[in-house]
C-alpha cells in the first residue's frame, strides 16, 4: 500500500490541476477597540484566530457589510 501511495505522490509533483492549488483569500482585519490592523493568509485563519466561525466571516463579504462585526471588527479582502 505504501508503494501506491508513494506512486501517486510522485505523480502529483508539479501538478498544476486546480484541486492542488488553495482557494484561500488574504485578509486584514482591524480591531477597532485596540486601533490595530492584523493580516491573515485566510478567512479561516482569521476565524480561528477571533474565535468565531468562518462561516460568519464569509457572510460579512457576502452581505458587503461596512459596519464592524460585534462593533468592533473591520474585514477586508486583499
Amino acid at each position: 500500500m505504501k508503494k501506491l501511495s508513494k506512486k501517486i505522490s510522485d505523480a502529483m509533483v508539479g501538478n498544476t490541476n486546480s484541486q492542488n492549488q488553495s482557494n484561500s483569500q488574504e485578509i486584514q482585519v482591524f480591531d477597532e477597540k485596540t486601533n490595530q490592523t492584523t493580516t491573515y493568509n485566510s478567512i479561516r485563519e482569521a476565524a480561528r484566530a477571533l474565535n468565531i466561525k468562518h462561516t460568519t466571516i464569509v457572510q460579512y463579504f457576502s452581505n458587503n457589510q461596512k459596519k464592524p462585526y460585534k462593533n468592533r471588527y473591520n474585514f477586508k479582502k486583499l
